[in-house]
């Protein structure tokens, strides 16, 4: 799995894309219960699917371990929005605090991993 994150608007898309050689990329949304790992090589929005999951009551950790063996070939692409101001809604909170526990589990378990930073990347791992 390859691991692609940054902050709002740094071209992640672009790069999976034009670089990366991301065929087909389906977008994410909170309203997904499941996402269906079949039908794309990358998948775009995780924070928003972990906002659904905080909605939800549900661990988006624990999502991502269960369906492991499905996304392990994937480009996953997702906003770190860590280092802004803390939110002071409760749910607001928790939905920063999720995306920072699932991006940390998924730049652990990449083979690849690159941040973008005004559409230039930065490879971590390779």
């Amino acid at each position: 799995m390859e691991f692609i994150f940054g902050g709002a608007y740094q071209g992640m898309e672009e790069y999976a894309q034009n670089t990366r050689g991301a065929s087909k990329i389906v977008r994410l949304d909170a309203d997904m219960r499941e996402i269906d790992f079949t039908v794309a090589d990358a998948f775009n929005g995780l924070e928003l699917f972990v906002l659904g999951c905080v909605r939800r009551g549900e661990s988006v950790v624990s999502y991502f371990e269960r369906h492991s063996d499905e996304w392990a070939d994937k480009m996953l692409i997702g906003l770190d929005f860590s280092c802004g101001v803390v939110p002071m809604d409760a749910e607001m909170r928790l939905w920063r605090e999720e995306n920072g526990r699932l991006n940390n589990y998924l730049a652990q378990h990449a083979a690849r991993v690159a941040r973008l930073f005004c559409g230039i990347p930065q490879v971590i791992r390779q």
